[in-house]
Protein backbone atom coordinates (compact mmCIF):
# COMPACT_ATOMS: atom_id res chain seq x y z
CA UNK A 1 0.00 0.00 0.00
CA UNK A 2 0.94 3.66 -0.56
CA UNK A 3 1.16 6.22 2.23
CA UNK A 4 1.35 9.61 2.00
CA UNK A 5 3.06 11.29 4.45
CA UNK A 6 2.49 15.38 4.82
CA UNK A 7 5.42 16.57 6.99
CA UNK A 8 4.79 20.21 8.70
CA UNK A 9 8.53 20.60 9.87
CA UNK A 10 8.50 22.83 12.79
CA UNK A 11 12.36 22.43 13.43
CA UNK A 12 14.25 22.07 9.99
CA UNK A 13 17.65 21.67 11.42
CA UNK A 14 16.65 18.87 13.50
CA UNK A 15 14.02 17.35 10.62
CA UNK A 16 17.25 17.34 8.48
CA UNK A 17 19.94 15.88 11.08
CA UNK A 18 17.34 13.16 11.74
CA UNK A 19 16.37 12.36 8.06
CA UNK A 20 20.01 12.06 7.33
CA UNK A 21 20.37 9.12 10.39
CA UNK A 22 18.16 7.73 9.06
CA UNK A 23 18.80 7.46 5.31
CA UNK A 24 22.12 6.41 6.11
CA UNK A 25 20.84 3.09 8.54
CA UNK A 26 18.24 2.38 5.75
CA UNK A 27 14.90 2.23 5.67
CA UNK A 28 13.54 -1.39 7.63
CA UNK A 29 12.42 -4.61 5.53
CA UNK A 30 9.01 -4.45 3.30
CA UNK A 31 9.76 -0.55 3.16
CA UNK A 32 10.23 1.49 0.36
CA UNK A 33 10.25 5.46 -0.01
CA UNK A 34 10.01 5.95 -3.73
CA UNK A 35 9.01 9.99 -3.20
CA UNK A 36 10.64 12.49 -0.71
CA UNK A 37 10.23 15.91 -1.40
CA UNK A 38 11.30 19.33 1.01
CA UNK A 39 10.22 22.76 0.11
CA UNK A 40 13.79 24.71 -0.24
CA UNK A 41 12.90 26.28 2.90
CA UNK A 42 12.50 22.92 4.59
CA UNK A 43 9.86 23.35 6.61
CA UNK A 44 7.04 21.49 4.44
CA UNK A 45 7.47 17.85 2.98
CA UNK A 46 5.94 15.60 1.46
CA UNK A 47 6.79 11.90 1.05
CA UNK A 48 5.10 8.43 -0.31
CA UNK A 49 6.11 5.23 1.60
CA UNK A 50 4.80 2.01 0.52
CA UNK A 51 4.35 -0.59 3.78
CA UNK A 52 2.36 -2.84 4.95
CA UNK A 53 -0.18 -0.26 6.46
CA UNK A 54 -0.61 3.53 7.35
CA UNK A 55 -0.17 2.25 10.99
CA UNK A 56 3.42 0.65 10.03
CA UNK A 57 4.49 3.68 7.92
CA UNK A 58 3.61 5.87 10.39
CA UNK A 59 5.59 3.99 13.50
CA UNK A 60 8.98 4.20 11.08
CA UNK A 61 8.02 8.08 10.17
CA UNK A 62 7.54 8.94 14.06
CA UNK A 63 10.41 7.41 15.04
CA UNK A 64 12.78 9.05 12.79
CA UNK A 65 11.41 12.21 12.43
CA UNK A 66 8.73 12.97 14.86
CA UNK A 67 9.71 15.27 17.15
CA UNK A 68 10.30 17.68 14.55
CA UNK A 69 7.16 17.59 12.96
CA UNK A 70 3.88 17.45 12.45
CA UNK A 71 2.85 14.65 9.94
CA UNK A 72 -0.25 13.32 8.72
CA UNK A 73 -1.22 9.83 6.83
CA UNK A 74 -3.06 8.95 4.21
CA UNK A 75 -3.21 5.73 2.33
CA UNK A 76 -3.56 6.73 -0.86
CA UNK A 77 -3.97 5.25 -5.15
CA UNK A 78 -1.00 6.94 -7.23
CA UNK A 79 -0.65 6.81 -10.76
CA UNK A 80 2.48 6.20 -12.79
CA UNK A 81 4.32 4.63 -9.56
CA UNK A 82 4.66 1.14 -9.36
CA UNK A 83 4.93 -0.87 -5.81
CA UNK A 84 8.65 -1.60 -5.38
CA UNK A 85 8.02 -4.12 -2.73
CA UNK A 86 6.10 -6.65 -4.95
CA UNK A 87 2.69 -6.68 -3.36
Amino acid sequence: MFVTVIHRIHDPAGFQAAEAKAIEAGLPANFALPINALTNDRDFGVCIWEGASIDAVREVVEGSVGPWANSEYYEMNVDGLSPQLGN
